[in-house]
């Protein structure tokens, strides 16, 4: 069909219904029902509104294909209609080798500005263009996690780096893209998402989701929510129809102002569907434009709908039974008016955009025709309607040409008495005096100027501001000015374009050219239709004199000069940037943005025009057809008719207007005369005659659309000119504000430091109060002892007997005791409290010296006591008196026994660093002994012996034994009968001491002498008389020693028994005495294990033990003879075989065979590290499972560190906490695993019964279950390093995660609510997150429990350490809560916690099965060493193994507090004994309870667990 009778017919039908619709010349002609006036109007009504039965369309998208679901949907990936260009064929951007953006920009964009549209473009058309963006577009979030692409700023930009720093980046972020399904190769590269919907489907005005339309309604009569809809609104928009303000907290797109430079609470936006429609000033004049039009259109479908269901003829055909009031009524049927009312705005926005404002973008002719899409056939399922790459990154963004540096405003005629006045910017628009709203100062600060009056100040303004110039040059409020971040406040939004463009992989231009089907550029001048010609650039360089500043040409040739002359590598948005002329944009981007629309309305079958879909019917159709953006502005504002511009898109005055009026009338195949020309005296009664003259068969309606007549029979002009705003006009405009950067660590320095300051003085503090807490205990303690040394002083009658303090060593500490001088034995007795017996006598009969010492400073109360050949007594008094009375006794003891006195005066630290202790003399008389084996029996002690300075030598050499001193060295007792005798008979000059000579000349004979030779020495040691022959009394005496070095007791008609069989045996029962021939005889068949016999040294390692026979010998060795005491499981162990007989115990059967090698004296020149290898290599054999089980406990913890570290080094690398922290992230990741892992076992090595089930079984042959506890502390250990690890990694984490902008944040950490306003600082995610705050309060406990874990603690604040171990429990709670942030992945402690916990559970509902019971203390003593011996009667049915533990509690000093204690009792004993050493406050206590001399204290209770 010829398209001229085409356009006449359908302009024929417009104007049919048009008339049949209303006599008003503006009123909107939707919502359109039928003729009001005819009888069936209410039916046909209630009929289309209610009864119709049509499928509304969706918010998402979806489904608006049926055969193809996804097209069209939202977040789903754009079109690729070119070829990709990514630099790897995937996924890193193209144009690596292009130039830098910013170059660009100022080449080919940079320039004057303030020159006016060509063809009389309006601000209202440019930014009604940017919510038609809005609309269809937004690929504008960055991807997640954020990659950067940032932008060079070249040293010494004007704008961004005035002061010439040279290193200046404008942040840039790639967008999101489709990660699930793209990018992963050539064939499949990455595919950007848009995260609304292409379609016109008004997702600009109710948002892309149900949800969000419904936080816009208030669910009466089908409207949108206003600001007087709420009582809590803000005053200021009471009285003006506003949407509702955003105080339920919207997810609104909500940057910092780069004017203001701080962010602002989203609470100040609209509530609009559109998340960005808060930018500006200007699109949120749309926003609440298409608000009030939705509202005005569903208030009159509300009217006419209640006026239908008034009607008795409805109500009666469609069986409506109930009766609504009108309230009622618009709540009821709100769902169905909302609808309806979304469908008419959605179509008239769809007849707009497509049909009115898109004819004027794409191309408005000099005739005054317009670019038109193709005619729309009909709903084509088969057409993806998706927006293109090239759409989104270039061509779309030709109208930031066109946008102007600021927009006036002006007033309405009845708010002025002038017909044309503008308004002067105030105080409230923060750029007083100004006539502009300038556009880089009024980012994010939309609702300023728009509160001060209203939208349509706005809307006048726009219609009648002429916009910029159709040309390269870009308004400084978008290249250099746009808005951008906290860190970098201004950007260049068309180095932006660029560098988008390339981040989507976009190729060069001439690719794009050839992809649509138009030719490419075979040079530079073929870009611009203003410099078509090669000679005017050809040879010019950028800087020629000559050009003028906006001169196209001049541009070409600065853009050519940037690419080097390489047309190849040309960007499609400058490129296509280039070919801008006065009709609109140049051919690519042309073809580019009519193609994407074209596919948006032809593949929606929910478009108006559609047929199919039962939207609407033709005559609704042609009303949405008549519809105009101008009936709109006039129906919903108070601008009256003769104040807005015929066409709101265009400025035009009467010589404009009267010729694009005739261009159009040729253009559609209407004739004018050639001589016809149009001046500003044209009239439109001329117009009109020349129509009807040239046109004979043209009907009035259509005249009338072509001669647009006032009333004045005038053309009809737009009114009120102003031109365009020159934005370096500062009388217009106030200047753009200057970038400005900020440091996201701002405000957080404070809390960080103070953060971990604070964790370590609270490391101080707790070390501190353990200190305090000791100290109190201590002196609690020593005011006891003091209290009690006084008591027994008081009592005491014995005026010889010392109540003193002993410091043992800084290890040891102090015990109270009683010292005695008894003049007769030439001795000082030490005695323990409640003890008859001295627990160590220092024998001064062998010396004539004593050293009294005394401490000078301080407290003056301590006084060291040497005696020769003995450990130092180093004793602590009350106070001066006992000190000095206790002086007095020491002199008259010297006095009487002959025994000279030397005194001294130290200080108290030189008196304890020099004092002797039995620990320090115990180290001697090791080294002794370890010198004699190494002489005797040829010892290589490599391993063992410490290398040994003169004066060690010599303190050796020259160590003397006592009779105490000898008898500990063979574990026995200093009044054993073989002790003393043994002793004597060595003692060869009877000074009452061993020398060393005369302890290696006893040594030789066991190590060396045969069995004859051992005989005679004990043959000796009896024959105490020197007779050479032994009584049956003396050989009786022999035996009693054995029986008693063995542990047996045998009455003495048993001895006499033996003896008698013995000499009855040899032949000898009448002889009284024995010769030591007669020994030998009698001793005959224990030859063989006197050769082999041997004595056990208590402090010996077995390897170092001397063997019998010598090292000839020591294959042959087959029994050993210790004379070392057994403990009590040994001595249990041997009662039970004899009890039961061998043959009746089954016992694990293990046959050792030893195989021993003699080994030559080491040289003397062997070196310390071959010492170091001897002395490994044997610690290594004593303790290799340990070894083995701590190695591989270390070697899995290590191994779970490092699977984690790996995974978020390598795997995760672009995720999460990985991006901005480094490979901090992976340290503290693995740390964290680590701490899952040993805080989990812990719980193993707490489950009591478990293990001592599992020490009785085979598993303890190879699992050393006796050391539990301090595997316990291993673990522990490895657990406070994974923890140290993991503070000391996020206090670098903290520190990057503070430096990170509000949007990467957002991205990284999702599961983590902020205000958008809210900066998040370290204390935000320190104290305001659920793992930032149980991180803190973990690391508390966890100091608190490890500071008083620690063996000083154990001892002086047991309780302390107790009550802090009970926080285990809250450690795991702790850890729960703490990876239930999500913070970095999803929980995983419960992987390693599960069987642990199970275990331990189920290990503590043994105990709490276990009936606690309260038994009696039936004998108690106070041993040496402050041990504490309890016996209690067995219970009745209580079995338990050999070395099994319990807990206990003294009911007198803390029902609750339970200690645990190793059983020393034999299981087949009646009685339970336990041996506790006073170590702490409690054992302390419970010593002093059960003290024998406070007898009335002795029985009490023991609860027993």
């Amino acid at each position: 069909m010829d398209p001229g009778k085409y356009m006449l017919l359908t302009w024929v039908l417009i104007l049919l219904v048009t008339t049949s619709i209303s006599q008003d010349s503006y009123k909107v002609p939707v919502p359109y029902y039928g003729d009001e006036s005819d009888s069936s109007y209410n039916e046909n009504v209630w009929r289309l509104v209610v009864e119709k039965k049509y499928e509304a369309e969706g918010y998402d998208g979806w489904y608006n294909n049926r055969a193809n679901p996804d097209w069209g949907a939202v977040d789903t990936p754009m079109r690729r209609r070119l070829p990709h260009a990514y630099s790897d064929g995937v996924y890193l951007p193209s144009g690596d080798d292009r130039p830098n953006p910013i170059k660009i920009s100022q080449a080919l964009m940079n320039g004057s500005t303030g020159y006016p549209s060509l063809r009389g473009r309006t601000a209202f058309l440019v930014f009604f263009g940017q919510q038609v963006v809005e609309e269809i577009l937004d690929a504008q979030r960055p991807g997640c996690p954020p990659e950067y692409f940032n932008i060079d700023v070249p040293k010494g930009h004007p704008d961004l780096d005035k002061d010439s720093h040279g290193e200046i980046r404008i942040p840039f972020l790639r967008s999101r893209y489709d990660q699930r399904n793209t990018g992963f190769s050539p064939n499949n590269p990455r595919e950007q998402l848009n995260e609304i919907t292409p379609w016109i489907d008004g997702g600009l005005m109710y948002g892309i989701g149900k949800t969000w339309a419904d936080a816009l309604r208030i669910f009466k009569a089908g409207k949108l929510a206003s600001t007087t809809d709420y009582k809590d609104s803000d005053e200021k928009y009471n009285k003006k129809d506003f949407p509702a303000v955003n105080n339920i907290r919207l997810p609104m797109a909500n940057p910092p102002p780069p004017r203001d430079h701080y962010l602002k609470n989203v609470n100040r936006f609209f509530r609009l569907g559109n998340p960005r429609g808060n930018e500006n000033p200007f699109l949120l004049t749309f926003g609440i434009f298409w608000y009030r039009f939705h509202n005005h259109v569903a208030q009159r479908i509300s009217d006419v709908l209640f006026a239908a269901y008034q009607d008795p003829d409805v109500k009666e055909k469609f069986s409506i039974k109930t009766e609504y009031s009108r309230e009622d009524f618009d709540r009821h049927y709100d769902e169905i008016i909302f609808n309806e009312a979304r469908k008419w705005v959605i179509a008239t926005h769809q007849k707009v955009v497509v049909y009115d404002w898109l004819p004027s973008w794409l191309g408005t002719y000099e005739n005054g025709s317009v670019f038109n899409l193709p005619t729309y056939k009909g709903y084509n399922p088969n057409v993806h309607p998706q927006i293109m790459h090239v759409f989104q990154s270039a061509a779309m963004r030709f109208g930031h040409t066109l946008v102007p540096p600021g927009v006036f405003r002006r007033k309405l005629r009845k708010d002025s008495s002038q017909q044309c006045e503008f308004i002067t910017n105030s105080d409230h628009t923060k750029d007083a005096g100004k006539e502009a709203i300038r556009t880089c100062n009024s980012y994010w600060n939309p609702q300023e100027p728009i509160e001060e009056y209203d939208i349509d100040q706005f809307i006048l303004g726009m219609t009648s501001q002429i916009t910029e110039r159709e040309d390269t040059i870009i308004t400084p409020d978008l290249r250099g000015f746009v808005f951008g971040g906290l860190d970098f406040s201004r950007r260049d939004l068309m180095a932006v374009n660029i560098q988008r463009g390339r981040d989507h992989g976009l190729p060069d231009y001439n690719t794009a050219r050839k992809e649509f089907g138009l030719e490419p550029a075979e040079s530079w001048a073929d870009l611009s239709p203003n410099c078509n010609n090669e000679t005017l650039i050809d040879g010019r360089k950028c800087d020629d004199t000559d050009f003028e500043v906006d001169d196209p040409c001049r541009m070409i040739v600065c853009l050519k000069e940037v690419y080097d002359g390489d047309l190849s590598k040309l960007d499609i948005w400058p490129g296509g940037l280039a070919e801008t002329s006065a009709d609109g944009p140049g051919s690519l981007f042309r073809t580019i943005i009519a193609d994407q629309f074209a596919r948006i309305r032809d593949g929606d079958r929910f478009w108006y025009e559609n047929k199919l879909n039962g939207l609407f019917t033709d005559e609704q159709r042609v009303a949405i057809n008549d519809t105009t953006l101008r009936h709109i502005i006039l129906e919903i504002t108070d601008i009256e008719e003769d104040e807005l511009a015929g066409n709101p898109f265009f400025y035009l005055d009467t010589e404009t207007k009267c010729n694009r009026i005739v261009g159009r009338a040729r253009s559609e195949g209407y004739n004018i005369s050639p001589g016809f020309n149009c001046t500003n005296s044209t009239t439109c009664q001329e117009i009109d005659q020349e129509l009807r003259n040239e046109n004979p068969n043209i009907t009035d309606a259509l005249v009338r659309r072509y001669a647009d007549c006032d009333n004045t029979q005038l053309l009809a002009v737009d009114p009120c000119p102003r031109g365009t705003v020159n934005g370096s006009d500062i009388n217009i405009v106030s200047p753009c504000t200057k970038l400005r950067t900020f440091d996201y660590f701002t405000g957080s320095e404070a809390p960080y430091i103070l953060t971990f300051a604070a964790v370590g003085l609270f490391i101080i503090l707790m070390i501190v109060l353990l200190l305090v807490t000791a100290n109190i205990n201590q002196s609690k303690i020593a005011e006891q002892r003091k209290a009690g040394r006084a008591e027994s002083r008081r009592k005491s009658t014995d005026l010889s007997l010392h109540d003193v303090s002993e410091w043992q060593g800084q290890k040891e500490g102090e015990r109270d005791i009683k010292v005695r001088m008894d003049i007769r034995k030439k001795s000082l007795l030490i005695f323990l409290p409640g003890q008859a017996r001295p627990t160590r006598t220092i024998d001064c009969k062998r010396t004539d010296r004593l050293y009294a010492k005394e401490s000078v400073d301080k407290a003056r109360n301590f006084l060291l006591i040497r005696i020769p050949n003995e450990y130092d007594l180093v004793l602590k008094f009350d106070g001066p008196r006992e000190k000095n009375a206790f002086l007095q006794s020491i002199k008259e003891f010297c006095e009487q026994t002959g025994i000279t006195q030397r005194s001294a005066m130290l200080s108290q630290k030189e008196l304890l660093a020099e004092a002797i202790t039995k620990a320090r003399r115990q180290h001697t008389l090791d080294k002794f002994f370890r010198i004699v084996f190494k002489h005797a029996f040829r010892i290589d002690d490599d391993g063992d012996m410490e290398a040994l300075s003169d004066e060690d030598a010599n303190a050796v050499i020259n160590c003397e034994l006592t009779i105490d001193e000898f008898a500990d060295a063979l574990s026995l007792k200093p009044s054993a009968m073989f002790v003393k005798n043994m002793f004597e008979l060595i003692d060869k000059d009877k000074n009452g001491l061993v020398s060393f000579r005369e302890f290696l000349d006893m040594i030789v004979i066991f190590a060396k002498g045969s069995g004859s030779d051992k005989a005679k020495l004990l043959f000796d040691m009896y024959d105490v008389r020197g007779s050479g022959q032994l009584s049956k009394e003396e050989f009786s005496t022999m035996l009693r020693s054995l029986m008693e070095l063995a542990n047996t007791s045998v009455e003495d008609s048993q001895i006499q028994e033996v003896i008698d069989s013995m000499f009855r045996e040899a032949g000898m029962a009448t002889k009284q005495t024995l010769t030591f021939d007669d020994f030998n005889k009698l001793l005959r068949d224990y030859k063989e294990q006197l050769d082999h016999a041997n004595l056990n040294f208590i402090g010996m390692e077995p390897n170092q033990q001397p063997q019998a026979g010598g090292n000839q010998e020591m294959s042959r060795a087959k029994t050993v003879i210790n004379a070392r005491r057994e403990n009590a499981p040994t001595r249990a162990r041997k009662t039970v075989l004899k009890a039961y007989g061998e043959d009746r115990i089954t016992r694990r059967q293990t046959h050792v065979e030893v195989k021993l090698k003699p080994r030559q004296a080491p040289a003397r020149d062997r070196t310390m590290i071959a010492k170091k290898f001897t002395e490994f290599a044997n610690y290594m054999e004593n303790y290799r499972l340990h070894v083995f089980w701590v190695t591989l406990y270390a070697l899995l913890s290590v191994a779970i560190f490092l699977e984690r570290a790996y995974y978020f080094s390598v795997e995760r690398e672009h995720a999460a906490l990985r991006r901005i922290c480094g490979y901090g992230v992976s340290i503290t990741r693995g740390a964290a695993s680590g701490m899952m892992w040993t805080y989990s076992t812990l719980l193993l090595t707490m489950c009591r019964n478990l293990i001592t089930v599992l020490r009785e079984t085979v598993l303890n042959r190879f699992i050393p279950f006796d050391s539990a506890i301090w595997f316990h502390k291993y673990v522990a250990y490895w657990a406070l390093f994974f923890t140290v690890v993991h503070i000391i990694g996020h206090s670098f984490n903290f520190y990057h995660i503070s430096t990170q902008t509000p949007g990467d944040l957002t991205c990284l950490f999702r599961n983590f609510y902020r205000p958008t306003h809210v900066l998040p600082k370290f204390h935000y995610w320190c104290w305001g997150t659920i793992t930032g705050v149980t991180g803190v309060v973990l690391t508390l406990i966890i100091i608190v429990m490890f500071v008083f874990a620690q063996q000083y603690a154990r001892r002086n604040v047991f309780r302390g350490f107790w009550l802090s171990h009970q926080m285990f429990y809250l450690v795991f709670i702790l850890m729960i809560l703490h990876g239930a942030g999500i913070l970095v992945q999803a929980p995983i402690f419960w992987t390693f916690l599960i069987a642990p916990l199970t275990m331990f559970v189920l290990d503590k509902l043994i105990s709490l099965s276990r009936n606690k019971t309260e038994i009696a203390i039936t004998k108690a003593e106070l041993l040496p060493s402050a041990v504490t011996g309890l016996t209690f009667k067995r219970p009745a049915g209580f079995e338990y193994k050999s070395g099994q533990w319990v807990r206990i509690a003294c009911l007198d000093l803390g029902a609750d507090e339970y200690h645990p204690f190793t059983l020393t009792s034999a299981p087949h004993e009646d009685f339970l004994s336990l041996h506790i050493r006073a170590v702490g406050p409690w054992t302390m206590n419970i010593r002093e309870a059960v003290d024998p001399s406070k007898s009335s204290l002795l029985l009490q209770p023991i609860a027993w667990d």
